[in-house]
């Protein structure tokens, strides 16, 4: 194992290009050291292993608190500012935290110098789409294999900018920080909330960007996007809007759709810069992939958790041979090229049909350019459900003959509802809120 933190060895490698800069402060890799010092004292006396729970912004205190706990040995766990006070409580009783303002300065312990980068670093919650959020545990060996198998596929260089738009509580923010550390790249915080836009990234000087579906239409919006500088973006989530993707890249910027989860540590499969739009490329370095006979994607590889973090243990989560079983159904063409059909827990029967909601949110989403798409069965007395729409945009008045050339029967939405604003959470849409709705209002 490395015994080193990618920001020590891009101190020695990179030390004058910047380690941060959020367009008011910026610290360059050589002064990073210094920084850490002076910065969350209280951290410097906690033993090794230790959790600390905390709600970042993606700041510059946020980068260095990060950092700092890394230098400490100890365990990082991000979690959002958007829980209320009693389940933040609740989370970090869960995984055996400190809450980091309540920690006591005592006696400093000085930073160990040999890090065991293969024992636990960070415990993120999963945005799951069910029940409690699952506590992921990834070494500081995962992060820097998954940034490691990204840059293979999407070069970043020293200098390079990487605009921190996703947050750390999340697996895509997270490996933003790696990334950037492991090429000697710059982490483009915010000091506030960040709105982003064409100005913004070209104000800052962006040559990578993180982001969804909806952010990259409200970008291709304004008129001087993209920037000059900007060379690659990475586009997650399920239903890629094609026409988009093609949109951005005709005006020749490089859009990699990828597959990822936040048990291997972010990107699985990406795409390459003129790969198909509908498809999540091929199989990054480190990683490998396969389809179970039922249709299920297993994932395996460097940059896989260490487990869950279950009653106070890390608990595995692989089967004999090593494998993750991902929930996600998908298939492999040919070409090696990764096509992801949808979630098994989301799928419903409708007339003895399976239905993939994401299959029809695609079609939507390419047939007419919506800006967001949530399919969610609905009870059925005859059919067992029947899914329904949530869109945001505007559909003609004849989309259930237009879905007819793409779609099958079943999979026609029974109706259109508009989208719900005030149940969004997060970077994933909350697709069983939706769902209760929809079970409520058929009761009332």
């Amino acid at each position: 194992p490395n015994m080193s933190l990618p920001i020590e060895r891009a101190a020695t490698e990179h030390p004058d290009c910047l380690a941060f800069d959020d367009g008011v402060q910026s610290i360059s890799y050589a002064k990073l050291a210094d920084e850490l010092n002076k910065h969350q004292p209280a951290i410097s006396s906690l033993p090794d292993q230790q959790h600390i729970a905390w709600c970042p912004q993606n700041d510059l205190d946020a980068f260095l608190t990060f950092w700092k706990i890394q230098q400490h040995n100890c365990i990082a766990c991000p979690i959002s500012h958007r829980f209320p006070l009693d389940t933040r409580k609740r989370i970090v009783e869960r995984l055996g935290a400190i809450w980091l303002p309540d920690i006591v300065p005592a006696e400093n312990k000085k930073p160990t110098r040999d890090h065991d980068t293969a024992s636990p670093a960070t415990i993120v919650l999963s945005s799951g789409s069910t029940g409690e959020p699952k506590a992921i545990v990834h070494s500081m060996d995962a992060h820097v294999a998954s940034a490691q198998g990204s840059a293979a596929n999407i070069p970043l260089l020293p200098g390079d900018r990487w605009l921190w738009s996703l947050p750390l509580i999340h697996v895509s923010g997270l490996s933003i920080l790696i990334r950037c550390a492991a090429a000697g790249a710059t982490v483009a915080g915010t000091s506030g909330e960040i709105k982003l836009s064409a100005n913004l990234i070209t104000s800052r000087e962006i040559t990578h960007l993180s982001t969804v579906n909806t952010q990259l239409r409200r970008l291709l919006q304004e008129k001087n996007f993209p920037a000059k500088h900007l060379k690659s973006i990475l586009l997650g989530g399920s239903n890629v809007d094609e026409v988009l993707v093609n949109s951005v890249r005709q005006r020749g910027v490089a859009v990699h759709t990828t597959y990822g989860l936040t048990e291997m540590a972010s990107q699985v499969t990406t795409s390459t810069s003129d790969g198909e739009p509908a498809k999540s490329g091929s199989v990054l370095p480190g990683r490998e992939i396969k389809i179970a006979t039922d249709g299920e994607i297993l994932v395996r590889g460097a940059p896989l958790c260490l487990g869950y973090f279950i009653d106070g243990e890390t608990q595995p989560v692989v089967d004999e041979q090593g494998w993750f079983h991902t929930g996600d159904i998908g298939s492999i063409d040919d070409t090696k090229q990764l096509t992801v059909v949808g979630r098994i827990d989301n799928m419903f029967t409708s007339g003895g049909e399976n239905i993939y909601p994401e299959n029809i949110e695609r079609a939507i989403t390419k047939t007419f350019g919506v800006q967001q798409v949530i399919v969610v069965p609905c009870p059925d007395e005859s059919f067992g459900a029947r899914p329904v729409a949530f869109v945001e945009g505007d559909l003609p008045d004849d989309w259930k003959t237009v879905l007819r050339e793409t779609l099958q029967g079943p999979e026609i939405p029974l109706k259109i509802l508009p989208w719900l604003h005030d149940i969004e959470t997060g970077i994933k849409p909350n697709r069983r809120q939706m769902q209760k709705l929809v079970e409520q209002s058929r009761e009332e």
